[in-house]
């Protein structure tokens, strides 16, 4: 049976675990060299030296082993901690409180435990150091020897700067991770951003043309009237139906008719304007939104829009297709202000376009005109 792969290993390990063994690792080491200096100089007897091998360099790595077996790693890891410091009470009140060493131990473990905790890890400090003291108090008398020499003083401070080095290079590195990691949502953010304003465009827009839906049309000519109407100008709709489109498909496919529907829109997307609107309303019918555009002008409009594209040869595999379309116009506040309203006035004068032969342009009006 083949064990699982290194990184599968280490991922099922928790952070707080990895990186407490590895401090813990380096910064006891050092812890070890300092305070060996101290029991070499006060002449310690054997006993203190297996102890402080014991706590320094055995420790650990047990501390490590119970944390990554446990159910909760982190909660085991909190309370390898509070032994962490209870061990460092107990070795500064046993060594007679010397300054640098009662320094370096409590300044690592305060530290820690504030990191981890916040400001209740103060107390949870003061508690566990108080239990370490405690506990040698009740086997010996406490004693107080402050003076440490010189090279002890020396390898304490080594010990601080080195411990207070890797613990800042930890924090920078998971600052750069989650800096990294914010980047990464970031990004991944604006693409869902991205991605919905597509959904939001192609909801609004016909697959087959490229042209706005009824949908779109719906939403936007209601305030488009309402803004014409409070600065006093026109506003023009044009309905636009392709002359005997279904004889188009029944005779060369469907195939040719998208491509005459294609065509058309095409030739709209050439002649509109960009405050303009350009809509597939469905099948063969076109709508046009003329904004501010008085009604004399949209039907002058629809005219070259209608010789445009009876003059167009649209070219499939084939053979080469010619259409032509009749077109109502309706204009606010002529017609209406009203948007249904409006548009049921555009469909009138197309109908009567169709009415008249077709290939022409019809305004609607109490007696409409052809030309």
């Amino acid at each position: 049976m083949k064990s699982p792969p290194e990184s599968t290993r280490r991922e099922s390990v928790h952070w707080t675990v990895r990186m407490n063994r590895r401090n813990r690792s380096a910064s006891y080491v050092l812890l070890f060299v300092a305070l060996g200096s101290h029991l070499l100089t006060i002449g310690a007897p054997a006993w203190g030296w297996v102890a402080l091998a014991l706590n320094y360099l055995v420790y650990p790595h047990l501390a490590y082993w119970r944390a990554r077996r446990a159910d909760d790693q982190r909660r085991a890891e909190m309370h390898n901690m509070d032994a962490d410091i209870v061990l460092a009470g107990m070795w500064v009140s046993a060594l007679g409180f010397p300054l640098w060493i009662t320094f370096i131990l409590c300044a690592s473990g305060c530290i820690n435990m504030v990191v981890f905790h916040g400001g209740r890890g103060g107390v949870r400090f003061l508690l566990n150091i108080g239990v370490g003291i405690a506990l040698v108090a009740l086997a010996v008398p406490l004693h107080w020897h402050p003076e440490t020499d010189l090279r002890t003083t020396a390898l304490c401070m080594a010990a601080l700067g080195l411990y207070l080095f890797a613990f800042a290079r930890d924090g920078y590195e998971r600052a750069i991770a989650q800096h990294a990691v914010h980047a990464q949502l970031r990004g991944q953010f604006d693409e869902i951003r991205s991605l919905q304003a597509q959904l939001r465009e192609q909801a609004l827009r016909d697959p087959l043309t490229g042209l706005f839906n009824r949908r779109h049309l719906d939403t936007v000519l209601a305030p488009m009237l309402e803004r014409c109407a409070s600065q006093g100008a026109s506003l023009s709709l044009l309905m636009i139906d392709i002359d005997h489109f279904k004889r188009v498909n029944d005779t060369h496919g469907h195939a040719a008719g998208d491509a005459v529907l294609q065509a058309l829109a095409q030739l709209l997307l050439r002649h509109v304007r960009p405050q303009d609107v350009a809509c597939r309303l469905g099948g063969e019918e076109f709508m046009l939104v003329l904004d501010n555009t008085p009604v004399a002008v949209a039907a002058q409009r629809a005219q070259v829009l209608r010789q445009a594209f009876e003059a167009l040869r649209v070219r499939t595999v084939e053979c080469e297709l010619a259409a032509t379309l009749s077109c109502g116009v309706a204009a606010c506040p002529d017609s209406s202000q009203e948007p249904r309203a409006l548009v049921v006035c555009a469909d009138q004068a197309l109908y009567a376009a169709k009415k008249q032969g077709r290939n022409r342009v019809v305004v609607h009006a109490p007696q409409a005109r052809g030309f």
